[in-house]
């Protein structure tokens, strides 16, 4: 082997090295931001789940606001407003 072969394969040979030294931090970077969006994600669906109790209590509380005074106040003190509505007639 001549030397300029040696010498070329050897660049190549660190060039390779420096490129997967370089391929395994982008790697652990990587990981990192995707640990890190999925912790959001998982607040984002925490923060669904409490949208949707919420709105199935203010519709609870509704609901019995129609029979209770004292909850319709609570509720049109708060900024809610709503209407009754009509029994379901029974089909013939």
């Amino acid at each position: 082997m001549k030397r300029w072969q040696f010498t070329f394969l050897l660049t190549l040979g660190i060039v390779c090295l420096g490129l997967s030294l370089v391929t395994i931090v982008f790697a652990r970077e990587n990981r990192k931001l995707q640990e890190g969006l999925q912790a959001q994600q998982a607040i984002i669906n925490k923060g669904n789940l409490s949208q949707q109790i919420g709105t199935n209590l203010v519709r609870e509380m509704a609901a019995v606001a129609q029979n209770n005074e004292k909850m319709r106040t609570l509720l049109q003190e708060n900024g809610f407003s709503f209407t009754a509505t009509p029994a379901a007639s029974p089909a013939p």
